[in-house]
């Protein structure tokens, strides 16, 4: 329990780091888009009217719920407790996946390594790191996790399912896991039960996903088409760069650009093939560690294609896909070595730390305040007391919601100037 522990304060504190090191007074002037958004939202209509209010579409159970501890404060406080409240919420989801690993019987080494790439991979720096708006990204790869591994000994029952069901509560795309707890009930008859519980819970979240898809006021566009695919794949050999330190930045626009390679179709379709041959002859031929690292690929190459589906290939769409091959790569490598396992596995970890250290501190887009919270929170309070029955527009970093943003539900940043004065 001691190392889980550990393990948690590293991965939180390396979380803000990531933010402090670029911009020391992120505590004072620094409040993350939705991390800021949603709770205000529950400030103003309580937490069960938010939470089943949909955004960009769909629900986000997730996000909603961690809102709810910085709603409680007043908003000149929001800077720091946001971002303590994402640290916090990060570190717990590293604790979670290096215990759920050493009970796959993964050395604690690896299994303390898989644990901090989330927060230590340089892609997640670009604009993922600390943000409880992104947690949903570790949930997804402990719920791949959950449903690809054998467990010895099994793991509490309601474990499994409560997270599957927390997940589809939260993103759609968490619908790729079903495919894992299918081949496990097809293939193993002792974990059946098990498996259809958990294809339960999962399909619960999933048909509530799919209710408020399909009746929300304020749909989220979606077009699966090849032109989106090519994109997707065109980017993921410049997705791979950003491992290399001093190479890759993010570009105006959100997408990854690197200094060795260009997007680029053909290539990326190399590399997915490649990877999907690897998953298939893993889950073929492999122990079960290797099965369930099979499984981990597979997953999480998927979940970066679904939101990149839409037609945008952001680099938040290659989070997962990197983290969860990273991951199986720590696994694969601690099933395969046999001797100095401990030692081999320090070592490539010590190596990688060094290689990211230099792309340790987290985006410029990330890290700056526009606006300064403080500012921005002066000139809203000077403006409803000119006008106290009137209404008050929220900013948060980046100078987001953008003017053309519409909100249809209790989800807003326009808030009346009654809710500004009792947050005080």
């Amino acid at each position: 329990m001691l190392l889980i522990i550990i393990v948690a304060i590293t991965s939180a504190a390396i979380s803000l780091a990531r933010i402090l090191v670029k911009n020391p007074s992120a505590l004072s002037d620094l409040v993350w888009a939705e991390d800021g958004l949603f709770p205000l939202c529950i400030q103003g209509s309580g937490y069960m009217s938010c939470l089943t209010d949909p955004f960009a579409g769909y629900l986000l159970f997730l996000s909603r719920t961690l809102a709810y501890p910085v709603s409680l404060f007043p908003l000149s406080d929001w800077p720091a407790v946001t971002n303590i409240v994402s640290a916090i919420a990060i570190g717990m989801g590293s604790a979670f996946i290096t215990w759920l690993l050493i009970r796959a019987k993964v050395s604690k080494t690896a299994a303390i390594i898989a644990g901090i790439i989330p927060v230590l991979i340089p892609i997640a720096g670009f604009e993922a790191v600390n943000a409880s708006g992104s947690a949903y990204m570790i949930m997804l790869i402990i719920g791949a996790i959950l449903v690809s591994f054998t467990f010895a000994p099994r793991l509490p029952v309601w474990i499994t399912p409560l997270v599957l069901l927390v997940s589809a509560l939260t993103i759609p795309s968490s619908a790729v896991l079903a495919a894992p707890i299918i081949y496990f009930m097809i293939t193993q008859r002792a974990t059946r039960r098990r498996q259809l519980i958990n294809l339960s819970f999962l399909g619960a979240g999933l048909v509530a996903q799919l209710v408020v898809i399909m009746t929300a006021e304020n749909p989220r566009p979606v077009a699966i088409t090849y032109e989106s695919f090519t994109q997707w794949a065109a980017q993921i050999p410049v997705a791979l760069t950003t491992l290399i330190p001093f190479n890759a930045q993010l570009a105006g626009s959100g997408v990854i650009e690197s200094k060795f390679v260009s997007a680029n179709q053909s290539v990326g379709f190399i590399v997915l093939i490649a990877a999907l041959i690897i998953v298939l002859l893993l889950i073929k031929k492999g122990s079960p560690r290797q099965v369930g690292s099979g499984w981990l690929i597979f997953v999480g190459i998927l979940m970066g294609l679904i939101p990149a589906s839409a037609g945008y290939s952001n680099n938040r769409y290659f989070v997962i896909p990197l983290v969860a091959l990273l991951i199986s790569a720590v696994v694969i490598c601690d099933s395969l070595i046999n001797s100095q396992r401990k030692l081999i596995l320090s070592t490539v970890a010590g190596v990688l730390t060094l290689l990211w250290l230099p792309g340790f501190a987290a985006s410029e887009f990330r890290t700056t305040a526009r606006p300064l919270w403080g500012e921005m929170l002066s000139s809203v309070e000077l403006a409803c007391q000119s006008d106290p029955s009137g209404d008050a527009r929220v900013t948060f970093s980046p100078d987001w919601p953008f003017s053309d943003a519409v909100f249809l539900g209790p989800t807003s940043n326009v808030i009346p100037c009654t809710q500004l004065e009792r947050s005080k």
